[in-house]
């Protein structure tokens, strides 16, 4: 004689459901509470379930719980929808006091980028591929020595064998604000 056990194939079935299916009912019920939802369902079942020994098997007590859970759910999913409340586009008011995100496409960054001087583009690849304990040595260096300073740039020069005249630092920001 089978004796229908709610943990196991059963939770597990209802748990599997779940991850596809909760966004149905998420506004009116927890997961707990869908759980709790399953497990009456399952005691619903277990009354019900035929004793004949045809019948009494792990899978035709599976096949009644799934089309009763499926019922059931389904049910909980149309008063979720009954019970969502209507919001028309025209009654919210969307205040846009800072745009999120860049309102320019990203594609004339991409253009300048591959448009550069030979010069801007070696200072950029430095800073954006030199490993982090190297930068936090140039910065801590230029700071003590006045990194504002004219001639800042004199340490970048001797790193991308630069003219020692030039102020590679300058240039970047000349092209990106021009």
């Amino acid at each position: 004689m089978y004796k229908p056990v709610f943990v196991g194939p059963i939770e597990g079935y209802v748990v599997n459901q779940l991850k596809e299916h909760y966004w149905k009912v998420e506004r009116t019920l927890s997961r707990e509470e869908v759980l709790q939802e399953a497990h009456e369902c399952f005691l619903r079942c277990c009354r019900r379930f035929p004793k004949s020994k045809a019948y009494n098997t792990p899978q035709a007590f599976m096949a009644l719980f799934k089309q009763a859970w499926f019922n059931q759910f389904t049910d909980l999913a149309n008063y979720d929808t009954k019970h969502r409340a209507c919001v028309s586009v025209e009654s919210r008011e969307i205040k846009l006091e800072e745009p999120a995100g860049s309102l320019e496409n990203d594609g004339v960054l991409a253009i300048m980028l591959a448009e550069a001087p030979r010069e801007v583009s070696m200072v950029l690849s430095l800073f954006l591929n030199a490993p982090q304990e190297l930068l936090d040595m140039a910065f801590h260096s230029w700071r003590a020595r006045g990194y504002n300073a004219a001639g800042s740039s004199r340490h970048i020069n001797k790193l991308l064998g630069l003219d020692p005249s030039c102020d590679p630092v300058k240039l970047v920001e000349d092209y990106f604000s021009a």
